[in-house]
C-alpha cells in the first residue's frame, strides 16, 4: 500500500507547454529594482492553448515561469526605448506611460499591456545535475503584437548555458627529473 488518498482529486491530464516561438502576451505585473536600474515583468499568455498558463502555474506550483527583465540603465536606454515603443504600437490606449517626450516613463502603467513576444529555448544544468531544456524568458525578444500574428520574427538559436560535468584542468608536472637516486643506508627506516 502507498498509503496516500487520492479520493479528492482529479487524474492529471495532457496540456499544452510553451515552446520556442512567438506569443502575443500580457504584462500582469511589473516591479522596478531601483538599485540595478531594471524593471522585471511577470508576463501571460493572451491568446491560443496557452492562455492564463502561467497563472495555472503559479496555482499549483507556486512560482511564475514567465518572467522578463529590461534594463532601463544609461547604456540600455536606447533599448529600453524600442521596448516602450513596442508597447505603444501594441496597445491602443498607452496614456501615462511615457511622460512629456520620454523625459520619463511610468512603468506602472505597463501592467495590462499586451506585447508581442519571441522565446528561444536554452540547456542548461538542473539543480538534480543533469541536462534540461527549457524556454529563455531572459533573453525574449518584443515585437509588436501584428508582428507576432503575421508572423514576422526570427525564433532565436537553441542557447547552451553551463556544461554537463564541469571540468578542471591542471598542470601536470614531472618532478621525476628533480631527484636523483636514494641510497639505502641514507634512509633511516
Amino acid at each position: 500500500m502507498i498509503g496516500r488518498n487520492m479520493s479528492n482529486l482529479d487524474a492529471a491530464g495532457t496540456y499544452a507547454k510553451p515552446i520556442p516561438g512567438g506569443y502575443v502576451m500580457r504584462i500582469e505585473s511589473v516591479s522596478n529594482n531601483k538599485q540595478k536600474e531594471t524593471i522585471e515583468m511577470c508576463l501571460e499568455f493572451a491568446e491560443g492553448d496557452l492562455r492564463d498558463y502561467c497563472k495555472g502555474i503559479k496555482d499549483r506550483f507556486g512560482f511564475w515561469p514567465a518572467k522578463c527583465n529590461k534594463s532601463y540603465k544609461e547604456k540600455a536606454l536606447p533599448f529600453f526605448k524600442a521596448f516602450i515603443e513596442v508597447v505603444r504600437r501594441s496597445n491602443a490606449n498607452t496614456d501615462g506611460l511615457v511622460i512629456g517626450d520620454y523625459e520619463d516613463v511610468d512603468e506602472t502603467k505597463l501592467v495590462g499591456k499586451s506585447i508581442g513576444v519571441v522565446v528561444g529555448e536554452r540547456e542548461y544544468d538542473g539543480n538534480d545535475g543533469t541536462r534540461k531544456k527549457g524556454i529563455d524568458w531572459y533573453n525574449a525578444t518584443f515585437v509588436t503584437i501584428d508582428d507576432i500574428r503575421a508572423g514576422n520574427f526570427t525564433v532565436p538559436e537553441l542557447r547552451i548555458t553551463g556544461t554537463s560535468a564541469p571540468t578542471q584542468t591542471a598542470d601536470v608536472v614531472d618532478m621525476s627529473a628533480s631527484f636523483g637516486p636514494v641510497n639505502d643506508d641514507d634512509v633511516s627506516f
